[in-house]
C-alpha cells in the first residue's frame, strides 16, 4: 500500500518502487515512469528528483496564461461544459465549484495552484461535508484541471493523487408495511397528495412525478412513461443568485422508461383526469407542480402521523422494497427503477434482502 499523498509502494520482491507521470500520449492518455530501489529513502528523492526535472522541463513548453483559477473555470464552464450537458448538470458543476471551491482558491492564479491547495481544501471540507459531497466536489474540479493539461495550460494534473474519503454506503430509509398503510389511510380520499400515492406504486423520482403528463399514460395497455423531469435549479440574475424551475429529458437512457399500472391505480388515475384542467397529472391549475412543493406537502403528512425520519424519496425506496418482498428478481426491480445497472440497485436494497435471507438460512439443515 502506498504512504498518504505518495506513489510510493512495497513490492513484494522487497523493492520499492515509485511512480511519476512521464507524459501523454497523443489520445492524452497519461504513461508512468518508475523508479525502485530498496530503501524508501531512496525511491522517494529519486521521485523527488525527477518530478522536479520533469516540472522544469516541461514549463519550457507551457503556454503563457496569467488567469486565476476563477477565471479558467468560468472558461472551461462556458465553452466545455455548457454547449455538452443539460442545464441541471451545468448548474450542478458550476454550484460546487462557486460555493466549495472558488470561494476558496478562485484567487490563485492557475498555474501556481499546487496539489498541497487542494489538499488543505479536501481537509477544510471534509469537517463539514458527507464523503459523498467531497468525492463529487473534487471529481468536477479533476476534470476542470484535465482540461488545462491538455490545453497545456498546465503540465500535470494537482488533483492527481489527492487521497479521498472513503463514500459510505447509503442506508435505504423504506417504511413497514403497517406504516405504509397508516400513510395510505390518511391520504386515500384527497386528490392533494395524490403524488404520495404515485410514488408509492410507481416508485417514480419526484421530479418524474412532477413531469409526468395524461399523454405519458396509456389506459389502453395499463402503462405510464417517464419522459421528461422538472426540478428547480439554481441561476444567478445580475449577480444574484436566485433558482428557476426546469423540465428535462430523464438523465440517462435507464431513466426514461415504461412502468405497469395497477387495476387500482388506473381507477384513480382515470377520476383525476376528469377533474383535471392540465397537461400535468400533478398540477397547480395548468402548471406542473414543483418538487419542492410536492415534499412540502408530504412532509406536513410525515409529521401529522409520526414519519419523520422519512423523506419523499423513501416512497420510492418503499415501493422497491415490496417488490422484493413479492418476488421480483433484481433485474426487473432495477428497470422499474431507471437504475444504470443491477448492481446500483443491489448496492442501494442488500439491506431489504435481510428477510429473504432468514428465510433461506432457516431451510437449511446442518449436520451436528
Amino acid at each position: 500500500m502506498a504512504r498518504r499523498g505518495e506513489n510510493i509502494y512495497k513490492r513484494k520482491d522487497g523493492r520499492w518502487e515509485g511512480r511519476y507521470i512521464k507524459g501523454r500520449q497523443e489520445s492524452g492518455k497519461i504513461y508512468y515512469g518508475y523508479i525502485y530501489g530498496y530503501k524508501y529513502s531512496e525511491v522517494k528523492q529519486q521521485l523527488i528528483l525527477m518530478k522536479y526535472e520533469k516540472q522544469t522541463s516541461s514549463n519550457k513548453h507551457l503556454m503563457q496564461y496569467d488567469g486565476k483559477l476563477l477565471d479558467w473555470t468560468k472558461y472551461w464552464l462556458e465553452t466545455f461544459v455548457q454547449p455538452k450537458v443539460k442545464d441541471s448538470t451545468y448548474a450542478s458543476y458550476k454550484n460546487k465549484m462557486d460555493v466549495h471551491v472558488l470561494s476558496k482558491l478562485g484567487n490563485i492564479k492557475l498555474q501556481k495552484l499546487k496539489q498541497s491547495d487542494i489538499e488543505t481544501l479536501l481537509n477544510e471540507m471534509n469537517e463539514t461535508l458527507k464523503a459523498s459531497s467531497v468525492r463529487s466536489i473534487l471529481s468536477v474540479l479533476k476534470n476542470c484541471m484535465s482540461k488545462a493539461v491538455a490545453l497545456n495550460l498546465l503540465t500535470e494534473n494537482p488533483c492527481t493523487g489527492i487521497e479521498l474519503p472513503k463514500a459510505e454506503r447509503k442506508t435505504v430509509q423504506a417504511l413497514s408495511v403497517k406504516d405504509q398503510n397508516r400513510l395510505i389511510k390518511e391520504i386515500n380520499t384527497n386528490q392533494k397528495f395524490f403524488s404520495i400515492v404515485l410514488a408509492l406504486q410507481t416508485g417514480l423520482r419526484i421530479g418524474e412525478i412532477c413531469g409526468l403528463k395524461w399523454e405519458d399514460i396509456d389506459f389502453e395497455n395499463n402503462t405510464l412513461g417517464v419522459n421528461r423531469t422538472v426540478l428547480r435549479i439554481p441561476v444567478k440574475d445580475n449577480g444574484v443568485r436566485k433558482t428557476k424551475i426546469v423540465e428535462i429529458t430523464p438523465k440517462s437512457r435507464n431513466s426514461s422508461r415504461r412502468i405497469p399500472i395497477s387495476g387500482t391505480l388506473k381507477e384513480k388515475l382515470l377520476e383525476l383526469q376528469k377533474l383535471s384542467k392540465s397537461d400535468y397529472v400533478i398540477s397547480n391549475k395548468h402548471r406542473a407542480l414543483e418538487p419542492r412543493t410536492v415534499a412540502y406537502r408530504f412532509q406536513v403528512i410525515r409529521k401529522k402521523i409520526g414519519l419523520e425520519k422519512f423523506s419523499f424519496h423513501s416512497l420510492r425506496h418503499t415501493f422497491a422494497t415490496r417488490c422484493l418482498e413479492a418476488g421480483g428478481n433484481i433485474a426487473t426491480i432495477s428497470s422499474l427503477l431507471g437504475h444504470s445497472s443491477t448492481k446500483m440497485t443491489l448496492d442501494c436494497y442488500t439491506n431489504s434482502f435481510l428477510s429473504e435471507e432468514r428465510q433461506l438460512v432457516e431451510k437449511l439443515e446442518f449436520v451436528h
